[in-house]
């Protein structure tokens, strides 16, 4: 069936880099980043890549193997992502039946007890944004759907927060720009240094 829908010190804005680090760890051309959506009202959020503070962290950082990205999208369709309404507002049962692998348990085989999720969003760089998401949900791992809710719910308070906050890009305001949180799209969890992860996002205006 097809579905149509309606933990780290603080980081100086000037450890971050201006271009994305989540296009490449999905393997997209990096010159057309939103050419696999269906969607032509769909694009991707640019992030800037993660940088820590401490240069040890820094450098021992890069040793660390990085884990694959955590993909979501509606059973038949590959790299549209979710919109993150969807994912916060449905049932575990709901979501089983629309997403692909839903009931996976995504972190079985890392071996990770715990992530550091950020949210980085352009023009909000300054607003300080890590929440730690534990894996399991008492004994049991976390599964896709579950993992999708919860990034989803720190978005949608994430979203709340900013709103407050002086922004330094036009085209991303929270305000100006339009966006709000129903047009979230969740692509994939992508792991970009260590043990910290960010979302890859996607904004869609329609």
């Amino acid at each position: 069936m097809i579905y149509s829908n309606p933990l780290h010190p603080p980081v100086d804005p000037a450890n971050y880099s201006r271009y994305s680090s989540l296009e490449g760890a999905l393997d997209l051309p990096p010159s057309q980043p939103t050419s696999t959506f269906l969607s032509p009202t769909r694009r991707r959020l640019p992030q800037p890549s993660y940088i820590p503070v401490s240069k040890w962290k820094a450098a021992m950082g890069r040793l660390n193997q990085l884990h694959n990205p955590i993909t979501f999208d509606y059973i038949g369709y590959s790299k549209q992502g979710v919109p993150m309404q969807e994912l916060m507002a449905r049932s575990t049962t709901a979501l089983a039946s629309m997403i692909q692998g839903a009931n996976d348990a995504v972190f079985a085989h890392t071996g990770l007890i715990r992530i550091a999720f950020r949210i980085i969003w352009p023009g909000y760089e300054h607003v300080e944004w890590a929440r730690t998401i534990e894996l399991t949900r008492g004994k049991t791992p976390i599964t896709r759907a579950q993992l999708g809710s919860t990034i989803s719910l720190s978005f949608a308070r994430f979203v709340e927060k900013t709103r407050l906050e002086p922004s330094t890009s036009s085209e991303w305001n929270l305000i100006s720009s339009g966006i709000r949180f129903e047009h979230l799209v969740l692509v994939a969890l992508v792991n970009v240094f260590d043990n910290v992860w960010l979302a890859d996002v996607a904004v869609d205006l329609r």
